[in-house]
């Protein structure tokens, strides 16, 4: 009977951790697509399971508009310009140039600001890339919502 109950833990033991494995790679997996680590780091977990960056990356991946510092009535830090902050904190040279790339056009935009702002040395190839980028996006600022495109969001002068 015990060796019974051994063999049925066992098996359920080894169950647990092949299940834990699958979601770590999965996990991996979707930080690879959304760009948050290079594509050959290894898979299993030597980076926490999420950190601040991937987590700023997310957030500005969720959005569908390009948000400035202080909008609405009572002038209030949008939740994207923090997420972009923190973006613009922790990322290094290459992690930005990497998400200029990226499939969200919002990423794009704050990564080149993060870029420009942080005074980094930007991927020439990237950057023409972006200054051809036809993809519509919405610009919110004084309280005015624009519809424009990449290209020329990046484009702009922008101060902070």
């Amino acid at each position: 009977m015990k060796l019974r109950m051994l063999s049925v833990l066992s098996i359920v033991i080894a169950l647990l951790i092949k299940s834990v494995d699958i979601s770590a790679q999965d996990y991996h997996y979707l930080r690879v697509l959304a760009h948050a680590v290079p594509a050959d780091s290894p898979t299993f977990l030597p980076y926490p399971m999420e950190t601040e960056l991937d987590s700023a990356i997310y957030q500005l991946a969720q959005a569908n508009v390009v948000m400035e510092r202080f909008v609405g009535l009572n002038d209030s830090i949008t939740p994207e310009f923090e997420a972009y902050e923190k973006l613009k904190m922790l990322a290094s040279e290459q992690e930005l140039n990497d998400l200029l790339l990226h499939t969200s056009p919002v990423v794009k935009v704050y990564a080149h600001r993060a870029l420009v702002v942080n005074d980094m040395n930007m991927n020439c190839d990237y950057e023409l890339a972006l200054f051809e980028d036809t993809t519509c996006i919405d610009w919110f600022a004084e309280d005015l919502l624009t519809n424009t495109t990449v290209a020329e969001m990046v484009q702009q002068e922008y101060f902070e």
